[in-house]
């Protein structure tokens, strides 16, 4: 019965997409550190009204990556806590997964 709740599909989705931004965030991350330290990236990139160069859009990128990945978690946990308390009675518990995770 809890895990036949309409929450978890909302609170699994919304974290695992949370995650996912925060995945290319790092990944951008790391591009952008490369860069910093060979250079090798030098192109620029159509984006827009202009012209942005690799550093740039791959910092543009990040910010976006983070501003789309932090929400997702925030309600991630909300709907998260809504499912236990559907599903026992209380919104948190104490549980060491719960805990934990």
């Amino acid at each position: 019965p809890a895990l036949q709740s309409n929450w978890l599909t909302i609170h699994v989705i919304t974290c695992f997409l949370g995650y996912a931004a925060f995945a290319v965030s790092c990944c951008v991350s790391l591009l952008y550190l490369m860069n910093g330290k060979w250079g090798d990236i030098q192109s620029p990139t159509q984006i827009g009204k202009g012209m942005l160069k690799a550093d740039e859009l791959l910092d543009e990128i990040n910010y976006r990556a983070i501003a789309m990945g932090f929400p997702f978690p925030t309600f991630g946990v909300i709907s998260g806590a809504a499912w236990a308390n559907e599903a026992w009675g209380s919104y948190w518990s104490w549980d060491p997964k719960e805990t934990w995770s």
